[in-house]
């Protein structure tokens, strides 16, 4: 029977220093040889991901937390945020002197470089310089910086379908009163992921397997943070991170090690998914 295991990526396949343990490549590997199938699902866009995708050998993967779905290398689901929703909030972003981040199917726009850093970036400069720069240096940088929203001419007719927006746990509460139509999914202290309500990753697996005819008791997901929490629940069995958010390991099915201490390996072999 068909088994499919979805893994987020930062805190989850990839460690706080943008690295992928030996451990978790093994892992992979030996799932696909189970026949079982390995999918990422992140709350990164496409153009952040493709580096670990490749790495990692993997061609199926929910982008966007949720809101962009491809299998085996075809989009099967996209779903861009309304113009006029986005427009809103981007004006709302800019009053507040907010970095804000526009993710597209194919590229990322903004003006906000640390805001990019703060995402876990795994484009070759932002990932040395996110190393360099200590996190508080970072946002003290970030905080001088003129949030300048990006300019229409760069994205404009083009597909939108999530935002990353610079508020603070706080700071959020405001925007999910104002922006009901909007889903809001945190995965760090300085940032949260912006999408359409009602979307999550959990409804990207659910396309997934209603494509691949999977039952969801055969489903399994890792992860580490707030954005995973649907995943989590959703799935036959939820894995969170040792060093995953309180809130995931209280509804998880089972806790395992740090990511970095071979954390995906030791539970896979735990699951009896791999030898």
């Amino acid at each position: 029977m068909k088994k499919v295991v979805f893994f987020d990526i930062d805190g989850t396949l990839v460690s706080s220093q943008n690295h992928i343990p030996p451990s978790t490549k093994r892992a992979v590997k030996a799932l696909k040889q189970q026949g079982i199938l390995p999918v990422i699902a992140t709350g990164r866009a496409t153009v952040l991901l493709e580096e670990v995708r490749k790495e990692l050998e993997i061609d199926s993967y929910i982008a966007m937390n949720g809101q962009l779905v491809v299998l085996e290398g075809k989009t099967i689901f996209v779903n861009p945020l309304p113009q006029a929703l986005l427009k809103q909030l981007m004006e709302q972003a800019a009053k507040d002197r907010k970095g804000i981040v526009l993710c597209g199917t194919d590229d990322i726009y903004s003006n906000s470089f640390i805001s990019l850093v703060k995402r876990s970036s795994v484009l070759s400069i932002l990932k040395k310089v996110g190393k360099l720069i200590p996190s508080k240096i970072q946002m003290s940088l970030f905080s001088r910086l003129i949030r300048k929203p990006p300019k229409p001419d760069d994205y404009e007719g083009k597909d939108i379908c999530q935002v990353i927006l610079e508020v603070d746990e706080t700071e959020e509460l405001a925007y999910r009163e104002r922006f009901g139509e909007l889903h809001f999914a945190r995965s760090n202290d300085y940032t949260v992921d912006v999408l359409s309500a009602g979307i999550s990753k959990a409804t990207g697996i659910e396309q997934m397997i209603q494509q691949l005819d999977v039952d969801v008791k055969d489903t399994y997901a890792f992860g580490d943070s707030l954005n995973d929490l649907e995943m989590i629940q959703y799935v036959g069995t939820g894995v969170s991170m040792g060093n995953g958010w309180k809130e995931l390991k209280e509804v998880a099915d089972m806790v395992t090690e740090n990511v970095a201490h071979d954390g995906i390996e030791k539970a896979l072999k735990k699951l009896n998914l791999i030898p």
